[in-house]
């Protein structure tokens, strides 16, 4: 069995917006319950919120201690971790207090691998540290480090995990230095940075995967089925060929490169290859590469992506990487009307600027759209623009006067709406 780890629960006290919060996590390898049933697709956990409330941070949580006792030699570009609250009642005019010192603690499944193997959670506890205002340390505090030995290695699949920014960018052939990556910091944290770091580019096909074709055709063959999987919603086909040493995608039968492409398939594709690139650099020799384990973090995962896709996608990857644990971002109704409310993770506000995570079991699966903006994982009252809602207010309040003609505008505005809707 492929080594890997899941994370079954995350605790973070005093970092960024979280004051304290402590939520579980969904993986394949659960044990539901009564009060958490086992979803449709037990590997996809959605963080949903506004902007601020905390999910880039919480996907940034997870990474540093998924790293264990290696976050000290991961040189992540942390930027302001420790929680930091306003004097005097948060008043405009009060200045920032001096950050208190945080933690971030993850409690994980791990699997058999390196000879190691634990019934036990393995715990990672990271001390968010503030020597000044400005600067700050992360510093492994928790947990017996023996468990933790593979992770200061590259090739083995243990602690197998990848996280990927919002800011997603693949550099071109002719710019890509894979030795002046492997000089600047430990490959794992490498994994991850992208979503520390957002100029952080990813590796593309084009590198990795000729090599492959020529020493591992049987391998080869399994990554562009998985990609053709990946892709099955989008209609383009991968065939593996390659045009002026770029692959090609076809569609309608026409074959376009990888630079060619839309953003949105470009930012798909472009975190998807390098996700496979690390999945085929650490799978032991002979394993299939679905049969892969371990976290993946996606930020924004429905980016550039059409709403059509956007309805799809989740459903699509974890279909096709049933033994991965993904954790991701989003701010689509369409990707949550994909998922059951076990799947999501609802990042709402309190006092102080503080946020704190929850599960709202709200059915939400199959409703379209506008049902679910007005539900409270969104809290609209009203999906039309605000002046449009003024102007049936105000002929509704004429209509209930006595005026006849105002009640005619109003049918006829409220039929022309209806008419409109899918």
């Amino acid at each position: 069995m492929a080594g890997a780890m899941y994370i079954n629960q995350l605790e973070i006290i005093n970092v960024r917006t979280f004051k304290k919060s402590k939520l579980q996590l969904l993986h394949p390898d659960r044990r539901y319950t009564k009060a958490l049933p086992k979803p449709k697709l037990p590997n996809v956990n959605l963080l949903l919120g506004d902007n601020g409330a905390g999910k880039t941070t919480f996907l940034k949580a997870v990474a540093i201690t998924g790293l264990g006792p290696a976050i000290g030699d991961a040189h992540l570009p942390t930027y302001r971790l420790a929680r930091r609250e306003r004097s005097n009642g948060g008043e405009p005019d009060a200045t920032p207090s001096l950050p208190a010192p945080g933690s971030i603690e993850g409690r994980f499944l791990a699997h058999a691998q390196d000879d190691v193997l634990t019934a036990e959670p393995l715990i990672s506890r990271v001390n968010v540290t503030p020597k000044s205002d400005e600067v700050e340390r992360l510093e492994w505090a928790g947990g017996e480090d023996g468990p933790w030995a593979p992770v200061y290695s590259s090739r083995n699949d243990a602690f197998f995990m990848v996280g990927y920014g919002a800011t997603r960018r693949v550099e071109s052939r002719d710019r890509f230095d894979p030795g002046a990556r492997q000089q600047s910091s430990l490959i794992r944290s490498q994994r991850v940075r992208s979503l520390f770091e957002e100029a952080y580019s990813l590796t593309p096909l084009s590198i990795w995967l000729p090599e492959l074709q020529s020493s591992n055709p049987g391998r080869f063959t399994q990554v562009c089925n998985l990609i053709n999987r990946l892709l099955e919603p989008t209609g383009y086909e991968f065939s593996g060929d390659q045009m002026q040493g770029e692959y090609g995608f076809i569609r309608g039968g026409l074959s376009v490169p990888f630079p060619a492409l839309s953003d949105g398939y470009r930012a798909y594709l472009g975190w998807v290859g390098d996700l496979l690139y690390h999945v085929v650099q650490t799978a032991p020799s002979g394993s299939k590469l679905v049969e892969n384990q371990g976290i993946v973090m996606v930020d924004e995962v429905d980016l550039h992506l059409h709403p059509k896709w956007q309805m799809t996608v989740l459903p699509t990857l974890a279909e096709a990487l049933p033994k991965i644990q993904f954790i991701v971002t989003s701010h689509s109704p369409l990707v949550v009307g994909s998922l059951e409310w076990m799947n999501i993770l609802h990042m709402t506000s309190g006092a102080k600027n503080s946020s704190r995570g929850q599960r709202l079991q709200s059915a939400v699966h199959g409703l379209d759209a506008d049902q679910i903006l007005l539900t409270d994982f969104f809290g609209l009252e009203s999906t039309r623009a605000s002046s449009r809602e003024d102007e049936l207010h105000q002929l509704m309040l004429k209509a209930r006067g006595g005026s006849s003609e105002a009640a005619k505008d109003l049918l006829r505005t409220m039929s022309r709406g209806a008419e409109v809707m899918p």
